[in-house]
């Protein structure tokens, strides 16, 4: 692996272990409690309820807004509801109910009070009010079924009245309401145990579930939340879970005594008896995000069900469901089992992996949809998960993963920047060298003016289009005494540099050796043995070399493996091709080409080319060929040679029809002028 690509890699690794560090601190403990309320609010809208209300194990009698609005109770203070209480929790009870929990307190009672009524106090008056009360509480704890509610408050707790305190048998029948708030503020658990005088004591729920199915809360239970000896609340959504029951209905239905009413509707149940008012005794709960309209839940028993009170939804809840929801947990066995810190580390850093994985492999945007995707499956997943009471964390994963994909993202985009700046600047200078090389490649080419070989009746000319900035196609013109003239044309194997690099030589050497025409044989073995030597690179030049006499027009030539020339004679329809001599110069060493001659008449025409012209391919990859080589001739013969150099070179563009250029196109015309 490279440098690059190995810091990137490990820069990816740290990112995403920054990332499952920063998700396991306690920092992102608030996000924690985040996820279950989004988790609760998410399962909810995907499954709804898990269980039909009627399966509830809990059961709420709630002294509501219709009980305050309904005669006896209409106008009285709650503290005088107590014998109407006492009334119901017997007929309950009686019902078959497994255990009655208070989840509101009466620290005091009409019996304790003094103000004055005549010549004694409004208690004294009374005595006795709370006769029955407490004489329903007597039977139903003496049974195991009645458990008061208090609440810790420091030193000094808030009690029942010390009559009711006595009627249940004092600290065995009272447990503490107290619930756990997290940091945010928002009830998410609920303590199994109170220490009291250095003793452990159960809570309201615990006690409840305890006596509803005699045994204590398991310890697997126990320790399945993030906070010891508490449970995580599974709420349900909406406001239908838990059925609920009106202390007014309930009250109207003892008076008629429906007891098979209470029998259908308690039998078996854990009741809990508390406030469900509009105002009062809200609680902030994992269920903010899932919850519904209240109202009436329950079948009624002898009132009208009032009109729809509430009807917007709020994100809090009475108090009085987070106990019965503690309950229900704790019976069906199924309060949340929560990641600890280590597990979701580990989890974020599996995400913050893929994220990682996905910005190395993919562009910014092509990371971001990924991120997308892994993200709706992490979440369908973590909502599945919750499904079976497994709070799989969620917001805490894609947070750190989204900040490692930024980070990634970020350190990509620098890196890139600075690859790409080194790789500007190499390509310029690639881009200059190809340029100063080009320009020292067309140096070495000749420059001929038109009256050059004027006075040897000859008219030439070259052009050369290279596929690259250089190439490896070579001409030259040399002028040797008198009339004579020197005209090579080669094409090097391969392209490029490498090729142009060979073509320098090639031509260098055929400047060396090529100096009278006297011998060409021995002139043309000279420079294939000089390309032959140290040529590891095992490279070859095809060559036509032909020295003219333009007086008499005659021209000795080898043809060294190059493309066949063609020459037309004046009043000719057909062109005439000029064989090879021997192999590639460059190839073996020490071989002998015999050369050959021809006359050219006032009129003919030579013309030399490489293979970048037969060989040109259109977009149908089909060739150029020799035939249509030879009609652009014939359509130009007794033209100027730039003419018939232009011509060949339009047609060839002409039939490729914009196809890329694959080899460098090399075209040189001689042409013996007529007097």
């Amino acid at each position: 692996m490279d440098p690059v690509r190995l810091c990137a890699a490990a820069a990816g690794v740290l990112i995403a272990l920054a990332a499952g560090l920063l998700a396991a601190s306690p920092a992102f403990d608030r996000l924690r409690g985040f996820s279950i309320d989004l988790l609760t609010m998410m399962r909810w809208r995907a499954f709804g309820d898990a269980h039909p209300p009627a399966s509830s194990p809990a059961v709420v009698l709630a002294l509501d807004e219709e009980t305050f609005r309904t005669p006896p109770f209409e106008g009285s203070p709650s503290v005088t509801w107590t014998p109407e209480i006492g009334r119901v929790l017997t007929a309950i009870i009686d019902g078959g109910a497994k255990v009655v929990g208070f989840d509101i307190v009466f620290p005091t009672t009409i019996e304790q009070s003094a103000v004055p009524f005549g010549d004694e106090t409004l208690g004294a008056r009374l005595r006795g009010f709370d006769r029955d009360y407490l004489r329903a509480l007597a039977l139903g704890a003496r049974a195991g079924k009645v458990v008061l509610g208090q609440v810790q408050h420091q030193d000094a707790p808030v009690l029942p009245s010390p009559g009711q305190r006595a009627a249940v048998g004092f600290g065995r029948n009272i447990r503490a309401l107290n619930v756990y708030d997290d940091p945010d503020g928002v009830i998410r658990r609920m303590p199994l145990v109170f220490t009291v005088d250095d003793e452990p004591v159960p809570s309201m729920a615990a006690e409840l579930a305890a006596r509803a199915t005699g045994a204590p809360a398991s310890a697997k239970l126990a320790s399945a939340g993030a906070v010891a000896d508490t449970i995580t609340l599974n709420f349900a959504g909406g406001a239908d879970d838990i059925p609920t029951f009106s202390l007014a209905d309930l009250r109207a239905c003892a008076e008629k005594d429906d007891k098979d009413f209470f029998r259908r509707h308690f039998d078996g149940k854990v009741v809990l008896i508390g406030t469900v008012l509009d105002v009062e005794d809200r609680k902030i709960t994992s269920k903010r995000y899932a919850t519904a309209p209240e109202g009436a839940r329950a079948e009624r028993c002898a009132l009208t069900a009032p009109a729809a009170g509430q009807t917007f939804t709020r994100d809090s809840i009475s108090g009085v469901y987070a106990q019965a929801t503690a309950v229900n947990n704790l019976i069906r066995g199924d309060p949340l089992t929560e990641f600890d810190r280590f597990s979701t580390g580990v989890a974020s850093f599996a995400l913050a992996g893929l994220a990682v994985a996905a910005a190395f492999a993919l562009g910014p945007t092509g990371a971001v949809l990924a991120f997308l995707g892994i993200a709706a499956a992490w979440s369908a997943g973590a909502t599945i998960a919750f499904r079976g009471a497994l709070a799989v964390p969620l917001v805490e994963p894609l947070l750190t993963a989204l900040a490692a994909l930024g980070a990634i993202i970020s350190y990509r985009l620098v890196v890139a920047d600075r690859i790409m700046a080194e790789q500007i600047a190499q390509k310029r200078a690639q881009e200059a060298e190809m340029a100063s090389a080009a320009a020292i490649q067309r140096a070495m080419l000749p420059n001929l003016q038109a009256s050059d070989f004027a006075e040897s009746e000859l008219d030439i000319f070259a052009d050369m289009i290279p596929v690259r900035e250089v190439g490896g196609d070579l001409y030259d013109f040399v002028k040797l005494d008198g009339n004579r003239v020197v005209i090579t044309i080669g094409d090097v194997c391969g392209k490029g540099v490498a090729a142009s690099l060979f073509m320098a030589i090639t031509q260098t050497v055929m400047r060396l050796v090529v100096r009278s025409g006297q011998d060409l044989q021995a002139e043309i073995k000279a420079a294939n043995n000089l390309l032959v030597a140290n040529n590891r690179e095992e490279m070859f030049t095809t060559l036509f070399c032909g020295v003219i006499d333009g007086s008499s027009g005659t021209m000795s030539y080898c043809n060294c493996g190059h493309n066949p020339p063609l020459v037309l004679r004046r009043g000719e329809g057909t062109c005439e091709t000029l064989h090879n001599c021997g192999p590639p110069l460059g190839i073996i060493d020490d071989i002998s080409y015999v050369p050959r001659l021809i006359a050219l008449a006032p009129g003919d025409m030579l013309l030399l080319y490489t293979d970048g012209v037969t060989e040109a391919e259109n977009a149908q990859s089909a060739q150029f060929g020799m035939e249509r080589l030879e009609q652009a001739i014939l359509e130009i013969r007794g033209h100027s040679a730039r003419s018939v150099v232009e011509h060949v070179i339009k047609r060839v563009a002409e039939f490729a029809k914009g196809a890329p250029q694959s080899d460098d196109i090399t075209c040189v015309a001689v042409v013996r002028n007529e007097r």
